[in-house]
């Protein structure tokens, strides 16, 4: 008699059954911006509670709207079902007050880059807070790149469950997470983070501690001197983001990721960039700045590098 083969159907769909929590049940976000919005609903796919803080009702739930907004997507491109989306939905709270973390295993700082100065005092501020109401074993964590841990870790008590998490968010196939210890981290919570991405189905790139970690320091470098190169008459924008993504095997061009992201705040991490290495190589270059002067953010506002329609769908080139 043959022997019964059986398969796993899990990675094809969002809900987890029998899923193990064992380490992770509820995972906190602190701002729930475009990155905070995206690891909710990363987390909340993978059977974690989430419960997101914003300083409004009106900001809460202008985030959970936009995650539904991102399911419905989902749907109408078969990647997820009504179901799994009301099982998602239900999972994310919202809330006002630092107290409702209390229970949370997990933490991510998720705050808006303001420029370097503003950025520090806000996030620093955050984990003081948290420290007050979060169990002693509960990993606090920002996903900031521009901010490095050891910095926002150094005047709290328990400043070894401290640890940089950053997701990268531009594509939907961009299933790796960067993780950083910092100079206070313990090796028990680098460990229980990476469980954690390996947990939610991506792949933790353990990068030393540095201003701007692997990704952004070499993004920016690179969409700077696309710019100027259009600047300069080299090549037109079109014909750059074909030779990168032909040429190079990107999936998609320096300027069309530039307008996912949003150019004010690449912009800022680029001003955060060079106060930190004083490098004019991550000076903004003046083809981002006046784009910017113009608000011109990309892809949010619906006009960057490119235009796009309410669907968010590229129309044509702006330069």
């Amino acid at each position: 008699m043959s022997e019964t083969i059986i398969e796993s159907i899990e990675e094809y769909g969002l809900i987890k059954k029998n899923k193990s929590t064992k380490l992770f049940s509820k995972v906190g976000i602190v701002g729930c911006g475009f990155d905070g919005q995206y690891i909710a609903r990363v987390c909340s796919s993978y059977g974690l509670d989430v419960i997101i803080k914003e300083s409004s009702q009106e900001r809460i739930d202008n985030s959970i709207r936009k995650i539904e907004e991102n399911m419905d997507s989902r749907i109408r491109n078969w990647g997820a079902t009504e179901s799994e989306k009301r099982a998602v939905m239900s999972r994310i709270k919202g809330t006002t007050s630092f107290i409702d973390f209390k229970h949370c295993d997990l933490v991510i700082e998720t705050m808006p880059t303001l420029g370097a100065g503003r950025s520090f005092e806000a996030r620093k501020q955050v984990f003081e807070e948290l420290e007050k109401v979060v169990s002693t074993d509960c990993i606090l964590a920002t996903n900031s790149t521009t901010v490095v841990i050891s910095d926002l870790s150094e005047n709290l008590e328990y400043k070894e469950r401290c640890i940089s998490i950053h997701f990268m968010i531009n594509s939907v196939d961009s299933r790796i997470v960067e993780i950083t210890k910092g100079l206070y981290t313990a090796d028990w919570a680098f460990e229980k983070v990476s469980q954690f991405v390996h947990m939610i189905k991506r792949k933790a790139i353990p990068v030393e501690e540095s201003v701007g970690l692997i990704s952004v320091r070499m993004y920016t470098v690179i969409l700077n001197e696309a710019c100027e190169m259009v600047l300069e008459g080299i090549g037109c924008k079109d014909d750059i983001e074909q030779l990168m993504i032909t040429g190079l095997g990107m999936r998609q061009g320096p300027f069309t990721i530039a307008d996912i992201i949003g150019l004010d705040r690449i912009s800022r991490w680029m001003e955060n960039l060079f106060n930190e290495f004083g490098d004019s190589r991550f000076k903004p270059n003046p083809l981002i700045k006046r784009l910017i002067r113009q608000h011109h953010f990309g892809k949010e506002t619906g006009r960057g590098f490119y235009l796009y329609d309410k669907y968010g769908e590229k129309i044509e080139s702006t330069i």
